[in-house]
């Protein structure tokens, strides 16, 4: 590419993306250095001018055709995420999560939000140097892994504690509504998948009316070990985009099925780190947590199982995703059992 800045885009990453399958009017523009620094040079931050002749672009992730994630190099690295619609509202939460007692300084934090560009639906945030709670999940030691589920527990403790209610509400009869439609997703093929998921939908149903009254809190909506980086002494959750008030069974359910889902994929079973759920529990528990979220448990992880079966059904790679998909479902029906 060439343009008048010393910048260059390196779109190979370590997740290499088809920019014609994205649907962001954005793109081209924010993965250009020349059309970005323009931008840039914008923001009342003085301290960037000076190094924005040296911009690079750096590709990191597509999650979604509606979101991309990039790595802005200046001579400090920043993360930019851009959306294929206005998202002002992430950074706004992420703002007031901030004020919450989450900021840079804080032992239990978010990345540093440093602007929201409505031109280019493009949010800038810090960029977090440190491990993934996932990685040390995967290869740490028994003591590792304890002190990552230890951290993350009270990381989610103190937020639900904390900070400000944001976002939509997500009730038992919202998450119905959105079950259902997973669950005609997933039986299109007939089959054993059909008539589980099916079940386990009806089992839904019958749950939840029995959930007892508990206070809704901030949510992060996709809280995995996968949005926690150690930096340090500092425990940071990022990716804030499915932010909400819900349940905060929600939010825990979601972090211990992720340990099930990622000991399925790299490890012999699903239970190797149940060890490390339960200590995650345990401490959000002592660090504060609802004591109610322990009887809402069981029914947010059924969520989570069947959410988990509809990924692997649309995912359909590798070979096995049908038995992990009925896995996902197994796992739902033995943890609602009559």
């Amino acid at each position: 590419m060439s343009t008048s800045r010393r910048g260059h885009v390196d779109p190979t990453g370590p997740n290499p993306f088809e920019a014609d399958d994205l649907e962001i009017p954005t793109l081209g523009t924010v993965l250009d250095p020349k059309e970005l620094g323009k931008q840039l040079e914008r923001l009342p931050v003085s301290q960037w001018r000076s190094a924005l002749g040296e911009l690079q672009v750096q590709a990191l992730k597509s999650a979604s055709t509606k979101r991309f994630t990039f790595k802005i190099v200046l001579r400090t690295d920043l993360i930019g995420k851009v959306y294929a619609e206005d998202r002002s509202d992430v950074y706004q939460v992420m703002e007031r999560v901030r004020q919450a007692g989450f900021g840079p300084e804080a032992e239990f934090s978010i990345p540093q939000p440093i602007a929201y560009l409505p031109s280019l639906c493009l949010l800038l945030q810090e960029r977090i140097e440190g491990v993934k709670a996932r990685k040390i999940f995967l290869t740490g030691d028994e003591c590792q892994r304890t002190l990552a589920a230890e951290r993350c527990a009270r990381w989610l403790a103190r937020f639900h504690a904390l900070a400000p209610p944001s976002g939509r509400l997500f009730e038992a009869e919202e998450i119905l509504a959105r079950r259902a439609r997973e669950w005609r997703l997933i039986s299109e093929d007939g089959g054993p998948l059909a008539a589980k998921s099916k079940e386990l939908l009806e089992r839904l149903r019958a749950a939840a009316p029995s959930l007892s009254p508990i206070p809704m809190c901030a949510g992060h909506g996709d809280f995995t070990s996968n949005q926690v980086i150690f930096a340090g002494g500092r425990t940071v959750v990022f990716d804030w985009d499915l932010y909400n008030i819900a349940d905060p069974a929600s939010d825990v359910a979601r972090f211990m099925v992720g340990l099930e889902r990622m000991a399925s994929h790299h490890f012999s079973s699903l239970r190797t780190l149940d060890g490390y759920a339960e200590v995650f529990l345990k401490t959000y528990l002592n660090s504060g947590g609802h004591p109610q979220v322990a009887a809402h448990l069981p029914f947010y992880r059924a969520v989570c199982y069947l959410r988990g079966a509809l990924w692997d059904v649309k995912r359909a790679e590798p070979s096995e995703w049908r038995e992990r998909a009925e896995a996902m479902l197994d796992e739902g029906l033995r943890t609602l059992q009559p």
